[in-house]
């Protein structure tokens, strides 16, 4: 069991993603601080829009560890930090800090395998690849894309489709993306 502080936000970040997140918070800037000194770990919980005023009652069970690997300071004098994530954990306690910042323990959950993609899967890939060239913002913190791996592709997939928190989280508890793969197989077949 680790002990990790939390930083919900709405954005959604999966093993392999990266995203980058404005830290304006003060609650923000000690997780990041005490991240970046190795002190205590990080991890990003979905929430989904129009929730922010009240996370505690939506937080989820899963969340993904992140680490920081890039951040600089904007132009207004806002922190940016670059985030990547590493792995999914399961919560099993929320604590609520002095300052509002959450923290928890939780238990490392079981990642997805390779897959490699193949002909059933590629059309993912392929929208995926389209995706991100038509949405350039969501690339600029890759250094490579995984595209031969169907378990990178449908995480990239989960953090961007616009679905439901919980939903996402039934897929992102199964032991391998076959499940996310005939969801998508079957909204992108209607959509």
């Amino acid at each position: 069991m680790s002990k990790i502080a939390l930083m919900p936000h709405t954005h959604h970040l999966l093993p392999g993603g990266r995203l980058d997140i404005n830290v304006i918070e003060g609650r923000f800037i000690r997780m990041m601080k005490e991240a970046l000194s190795e002190k205590r770990p990080f991890a990003l919980c979905m929430l989904n829009e129009g929730t922010e005023s009240d996370p505690v009652k939506n937080l989820p069970a899963i969340v993904t560890l992140a680490k920081i690997i890039d951040f600089n300071q904007t132009d207004t004098g806002l922190i940016n930090i670059v985030v990547e994530g590493l792995h999914n954990m399961k919560l099993s306690v929320v604590y609520h800090e002095y300052d509002g910042l959450f923290s928890g323990e939780a238990t490392n959950m079981n990642q997805w395998p390779f897959l490699p993609i193949n002909s059933a899967t590629e059309c993912l890939a392929e929208k995926l690849k389209h995706y991100f060239a038509t949405n350039p913002e969501h690339t600029a913190n890759y250094d490579a894309q995984n595209y031969r791996d169907a378990s990178w592709v449908c995480q990239r997939w989960i953090e961007i489709v616009p679905i439901e928190v919980h939903y996402k989280q039934l897929l992102m508890a199964q032991d391998s993306p076959k499940l996310t793969i005939r969801f998508l197989l079957k909204l992108f077949q209607h959509g």
